[in-house]
């Protein structure tokens, strides 16, 4: 006997519970069981099949509260879902709809449910077919699973991390405008007091007094220009830190990304061993999570390190 073999299946003591077992967990694992038991049936070779799946469960974990941990829809809910798939039905329909998916009779909608009724499978034998792997293939899936999921965290925090510098570089150019204006401002009073001070039409008394605040001008700059110009400072040096950190979050993302890549590659080099709907799913994650890498601006400033 081939002791590296596994066997996953679902816990129950009948058909129904093992119904429910599935329905409880999280929507994505619904839809990875349900396309590798019908992975022959509906998806190989189908990628719009696979996406229309993708793209169900990301509406089903929108509508949730729960999002990503939710495993089930209330009717309002799976009404919505409907709505949003072009499948809207009057409510007569709608309730005549839910009695016949809500196979477990608890007045909410699984995805598993939904799925056993768009693709008319018999929901006793999706809970019973097993989905077979083996050890090594099963723990190098898992260990491609969390290095996607740590390029996505990563992603997460640069992404985050360059909204951060880029408000503070909005700051600086608030700051370097606020400058530039209370420059112009100090220049004009400076020319005008130059203008009155030797303005010979004028009394000795009113020249003197624009000599003696030219003088006062020319040795020390507006408070608000003063304070404008040390804003600016300030704005400049938050500015280079936020920038610094954002790039070294860029970077470790790269990192984690071309990780992930590497084992999700190696992964797929592979036989699947019953697990086709795993490997599309965990490809598919893959790929999501890029959109979330912040874009060129960063790689740039990377790159002048």
């Amino acid at each position: 006997m081939d002791l590296t073999k596994i066997t996953m299946a679902l816990v129950g003591e009948n058909d129904m519970e093992k119904l429910k077992a599935l329905s409880a967990k999280t929507y994505s694992e619904q839809a990875v069981w349900f396309m590798n038991c019908y992975w022959g049936d509906f998806f190989e070779n189908k990628e719009a099949k696979c996406e229309e799946i993708w793209k169900w469960t990301s509406i089903f974990i929108d509508l949730d509260k729960k999002g990503k941990k939710g495993c089930e829809l209330n009717e309002f809910d799976a009404h919505r879902f409907l709505e949003k798939i072009n499948e809207t039905l009057s409510v007569k329909d709608m309730r005549e709809f839910l009695r016949s998916v809500d196979i477990d009779f608890n007045k909410m909608v699984s995805l598993t449910e939904y799925l056993v009724s768009k693709y008319k499978v018999q929901w006793n034998v999706l809970v019973n077919k097993p989905q077979n792997t083996d050890k090594k293939a099963m723990q190098e899936r898992e260990d491609a699973k969390a290095a996607v999921e740590e390029a996505k965290a990563k992603a997460d925090v640069a992404m985050t991390d360059r909204k951060a510098a880029e408000a503070a570089e909005a700051e600086v150019k608030a700051a370097l405008a606020k400058v530039r204006a209370e420059e112009k401002k100090y220049k004009d009073k400076m020319a005008k007091l130059e203008q009155e001070s030797n303005d010979d039409t004028s009394g000795t008394v009113k020249r003197n007094k624009a000599k003696n605040m030219l003088a006062q001008l020319k040795a020390k700059p507006t408070l608000s220009l003063q304070r404008a110009k040390i804003t600016l400072t300030a704005a400049e040096k938050k500015a280079a830190k936020a920038t610094k950190k954002a790039v070294a979050a860029y970077e470790a993302a790269v990192k984690a990304f071309a990780d992930a890549e590497a084992k999700l590659n190696e992964l797929l080099k592979k036989e699947p061993a019953g697990c086709h709907g795993s490997d599309w799913w965990l490809k598919r994650e893959f790929e999501e999570a890029k959109k979330y890498m912040p874009k060129s601006k960063l790689a740039k400033l990377a790159g002048k390190k």
